[in-house]
């Protein structure tokens, strides 16, 4: 039955993927500036330690150690990437690697087995260690469309824009830039040649710097198109395993977790997020979450 379910839920999907998407579509933006950080101070631009408003440009890895940390694109689109999460940024699309991002607004997202373009959505990306990838849609629509599952497939990449050299750049690395300073654009002096201690640092337990980076694969497998309340997930080759419909307790663990918890910046999607909520699940309340109301209970008569 639940084989039959599955497949039924693909049949739909893959109906689905010739629609056009509704929305404005998604641009380029090549830029991220981090606007809040939460959880201490571990996260990296090139495995350089950066406070807030730094920015990372394209080819640029944005890393977070015990830290989470609020991302505003220069398409004005939000990312907030959770705890041991890694993401480059790209022309096309970030592109994440390990971890946790929830997008808010028309930004296109890559994994090394798929490319997900959206219409001014608010979804999910969670890679685990072993690469497999689950894509929650919480509003809007994702096209996914993934590469076949050839060997190798995990090892691409899907924004051709990105360099192909696998090494990062040193943790001096001028590009980076921060705010304040007596530098040009406020960029990231050379740690000092004396060995002298610096304010910001670096992460040696973050991802190696030998990442394999290679070109974007000529063969595209299928697409699907996730609607609001459906989860996708591919295995680290890029094959489609299922597609699920989200719970109500799913949905409501994921505006409970990590990337909505504590955060004073504001999302622009919020809004959008707690009506489709309140769509797919009439009536049924989600306690500590503005907007959505929790549902009475009927007091019982009391006899005497």
């Amino acid at each position: 039955m639940a084989i039959a379910w599955t497949r039924m839920l693909l049949g739909l999907a893959l109906l689905g993927s010739g629609a056009g998407l509704m929305g404005s579509p998604a641009i380029a933006a090549d830029q991220a500036t981090i606007v809040e950080i939460l959880d201490g101070n571990q996260v990296f631009i090139n495995n350089r330690q950066v406070p807030i408003n730094s920015r990372a440009n394209r080819d640029q890895v944005v890393r977070t150690g015990a830290s989470r940390t609020q991302l505003r694109f220069s398409d004005q689109a939000i990312g907030r990437l959770g705890q041991q999460s890694v993401i480059k940024i790209g022309s096309r699309c970030f592109q994440i690697s390990r971890g946790q991002i929830l997008i808010s607004g028309p930004q296109n997202g890559c994994t090394k087995s798929a490319r997900l373009s959206v219409r001014g959505t608010n979804y999910v990306v969670e890679v685990a260690e072993d690469g497999t990838t689950n894509i929650s849609v919480l509003e809007g629509q994702v096209a996914v469309t993934t590469f076949k599952g050839q060997p190798g497939a995990g090892d691409t990449n899907p924004d051709p824009t990105l360099t192909t050299n696998p090494n990062l750049k040193e943790p001096g690395d001028p590009t980076i830039q921060v705010p304040g300073g007596n530098n040009p654009a406020g960029q990231i002096p050379a740690p000092p040649s004396n060995g002298g201690a610096s304010s910001l640092s670096t992460d040696p337990t973050l991802t190696e710097p030998g990442d394999p980076i290679e070109t974007f694969p000529e063969s595209e497998g299928e697409t699907v198109v996730l609607q609001a309340g459906q989860q996708l997930q591919l295995s680290p080759e890029g094959v489609l395993l299922t597609i699920l419909q989200l719970t109500a307790g799913d949905f409501a663990g994921l505006l409970q977790g990590q990337l909505f918890s504590g955060y004073q910046e504001p999302l622009p999607g919020l809004s959008s997020i707690l009506n489709q909520y309140q769509i797919l699940f009439p009536g049924v309340g989600l306690p500590g979450i503005p907007g959505i109301p929790t549902p009475s209970v009927p007091r019982l008569p009391f006899f005497f």
